[in-house]
């Protein structure tokens, strides 16, 4: 598996980096982070070559926690994790209460990393804020 996406990999050989044959498990896990960072803060029909790349507006969904929005967030999110970044496998995305912000929603996302034969557990924390930005952590 390689620990960086190509433009990533390409970026490190031009500044010297040497390659090589084992995957680091913290590059790995910060490469994932850093891209799933930018697919979840672009919104959908914002990018030329894949118009389904990103994800749908959130800002609107206050007044419909109660009506199944939350559950649309969720599959929303998890559609494209599966999606766009393969790294992840078996991802599942669930709601994690928090009354102390009332102006964001707080998402876990868990999955599987496969590393050198190894099958490592992935947990992190995804904050949809008032604004729609998401953060990763």
């Amino acid at each position: 598996m390689n620990e960086r996406r190509l433009l990533e990999r390409i970026a490190h050989w031009e500044i010297g980096e040497e390659r090589t044959s084992t995957t680091r498990v913290d590059v790995l896990v910060q490469s994932i982070m850093k891209h799933l960072s930018c697919l979840l803060n672009t919104r959908q029909g914002s990018v030329q070559l894949d118009p389904k790349f990103g994800v749908p507006d959130f800002t609107n969904i206050a007044g419909g926690l109660a009506n199944g929005s939350v559950s649309d967030v969720e599959d929303e999110l998890c559609r494209m994790v599966k999606k766009y970044e393969p790294r992840i496998s078996s991802p599942k995305i669930s709601l994690t209460p928090d009354t102390s912000d009332l102006l964001s929603l707080k998402f876990e996302l868990e999955g599987i990393l496969d590393v050198d034969d190894r099958s490592i557990p992935l947990h992190l924390a995804t904050v949809v804020g008032a604004s729609g930005k998401v953060s990763i952590s």
